[in-house]
Order: C-alpha cells, then sequence, then structure tokens
C-alpha cells in the first residue's frame, strides 16, 4: 500500500461518508423505515466510492475503502453499517480482482455489487443489531427492496463510469 492509494482512499471514503450523513439526516427516511435509507444513501456516496475506486486504480484499492468507511461508521456507533462496509470492502476487493477497476465492465460489476450488498447487508445487519421490525410480509418486502437496491446501483454503475472516464479523459484522474 503507498500513501497515494491511502490519501486517496481516505479522501473519497470521508467524502462518501459525510454526504451520506448529510443526506440521512436532511430527509430522515431511516426514521420512516429501515428499508428507506439504503435507497437514498446509494446514489451519491456510491457514486462518490465507484469514483474512488477508478482513480485509487490499485489492488487493495476497495478493501481500503471498505476498511476507512467501517471505521467511520463504526466512530459514529453504527456498528451495524461498519460490519457492512466490512463485508462490501472485502467482496468488491475480491471481485474486483477479476474484472478490474476502470471500464464500463468492471466498473458496473463492482458498483452494483457494492451498493446491492451494501443496502441488503445493511437491513440485515440493522435487524441483527437494532431489531426485527414487526411487518407483514417482512420476506416479500426484504426482496422487492433487495431487488431495487441492486437496480438503483446499477444505474449509480452507470453514471460512476461515465464521470470516471470523464475524469480520466480530463486528466484529473490518471
Amino acid at each position: 500500500m503507498d500513501r497515494r492509494m491511502l490519501i486517496y482512499a481516505s479522501i473519497y471514503s470521508v467524502a462518501s461518508f459525510g454526504v451520506a450523513a448529510v443526506m440521512s439526516l436532511s430527509l430522515s427516511l431511516y426514521a420512516l423505515s429501515v428499508f428507506l435509507d439504503p435507497i437514498l444513501t446509494l446514489t451519491i456516496p456510491l457514486i462518490i466510492i465507484s469514483v474512488g475506486i477508478q482513480a485509487i486504480n490499485k489492488r487493495n484499492g476497495p478493501l481500503l475503502v471498505g476498511l476507512i468507511s467501517a471505521l467511520l461508521y463504526g466512530l459514529f456507533f453504527l456498528l451495524f453499517l461498519s460490519a457492512t462496509f466490512l463485508v462490501v470492502g472485502i467482496v468488491v476487493e475480491l471481485v474486483s480482482r477479476k474484472v478490474g477497476y476502470r471500464g464500463f465492465k468492471a466498473v458496473m460489476i463492482n458498483t452494483t455489487l457494492a451498493g446491492g450488498l451494501a443496502g441488503v447487508l445493511s437491513v440485515l445487519f440493522g435487524f441483527l443489531f437494532i431489531g426485527v421490525p414487526v411487518l407483514n410480509d417482512l420476506p416479500l418486502l426484504t426482496l422487492a427492496f433487495s431487488l431495487l437496491y441492486f437496480g438503483e446501483s446499477a444505474i449509480m454503475g452507470v453514471i460512476s463510469s461515465n464521470l470516471g472516464n470523464f475524469l480520466i479523459k480530463s486528466g484529473v484522474i490518471r
């Protein structure tokens, strides 16, 4: 791990965390339902993380982003999100070693996987840490929102790929 990777991973993780915190607190969707907050946080924060992985463009980049994100959420006692980002960082790192970090296919796979898993796991770990809500059709809701998380993450993957390509071609990211 070099200094550049640590700096980039820190910057993109902190930026994503900050944007997610502001968005979550401003709309308070978590107060309405455990399912709604990931819908919001799988937009701009996910794009920031995805562009960060493209900027790092090195082995262990996604893992480092996941670890730093997990530490940030842990500092604020959001342990279910901390566990989520640990798992997501590991999984995306393993997959990105096969598909790469840049290019449309790689960005789509990595972003969809990161966002979809983050959405699903944050709900599941939320159930484990906070408690399972009493809802009718909980399995059906979980399935429907899981599909929504992966679909939304795929859309963010397209946006992230285009944004990353623009930043690379313009010389902002090398």
